[in-house]
């Protein structure tokens, strides 16, 4: 009966919440997330080569690539209701969407966990550690902002936030104005507290998703080694495709609000 309660079982360690450190060069640290994320630009720099070489008439590869870009390029479209807001969307909303993807299905496969170096692992899920998270959504944000002081103005941007002038303006037009333009200067602070909210929110969403899925991973193989695991590894696909549709559909709210509508001619 014992030996028939550790054949259902898997021992493994509930995953931690701090990455495991592999070494170092200089003041950098790498530990085995970055490792993944190392691992995912050396996967799209190849698959940048090969997309280099891609000719008019598409062979199978060629094909399965162009079918995701038209993919990621339509969901875009059907977000911002705007196919020439989405062209200038997608180059880098469209890599942040692929490199998520990738970070959150590449663990799935067998034997990619299973690399160590000193003993510890060398690949470990990369947007299951809030550093990684948290720098996604810090550039992305960041990189929203930079947008709109070019679409903008540097000063028009900045004067979304704070609205000194308008105090001055609208005392001069009226007592009544001048308080109306104090509520505004207030409401743009809240604006300045909504920026570092994004950062939090979208790095938070996405690394509590995928390490919670990695802890339940665990549980269930610590609790059962044949079927439910079998049926929840599936799940890890739909958790993970889920949470990249979800990250890439905010920042590309956000990233459409910063740019103005063109007039075709």
């Amino acid at each position: 009966m014992e030996n028939a309660k550790h054949f259902l079982q898997l021992k493994e360690e509930i995953p931690s919440i701090y990455p495991h450190e592999l070494f170092s060069v200089g003041p950098l640290t790498f530990s085995s997330s970055s490792m993944m994320s190392v691992l995912a630009v050396l996967v799209f720099l190849t698959l940048a080569y090969f997309v280099s070489k891609f000719k008019l008439i598409p062979n199978s590869f060629q094909i399965v690539v162009e079918d995701i870009v038209n993919f990621v390029h339509n969901f875009i479209i059907q977000i911002v209701g705007d196919r020439q807001k989405a062209n200038r969307i997608l180059p880098y909303v469209g890599s942040v969407f692929l490199f998520i993807l990738f970070s959150n299905l590449i663990v799935i496969i067998p034997g990619i966990t299973s690399f160590t170096w000193h003993g510890e692992p060398l690949f470990t899920g990369s947007t299951a550690d809030f550093n990684t998270t948290f720098a996604l959504a810090l550039a992305s944000v960041v990189i929203i902002n930079i947008n709109s002081m070019i679409e903008n103005g540097a000063f028009s941007h900045l004067s979304h936030f704070i609205q000194i002038k308008p105090i001055f303006i609208g005392f001069k037009k009226s007592i009544g104005e001048g308080f109306l333009a104090i509520i505004n200067f207030f409401v743009g602070l809240i604006e300045i507290i909504g920026e570092f909210a994004k950062i939090i929110s979208l790095s938070l969403r996405l690394f509590g998703n995928m390490f919670a899925h990695e802890v339940l991973t665990v549980i269930l193989l610590g609790a059962f080694s044949i079927f439910v695991p079998a049926v929840w590894m599936g799940m890890g696909i739909l958790v993970g495709v889920v949470q990249a549709v979800v990250f890439t559909a905010l920042i590309t709210v956000y990233y459409s609000l910063t740019i103005r509508n063109e007039t075709h001619h």
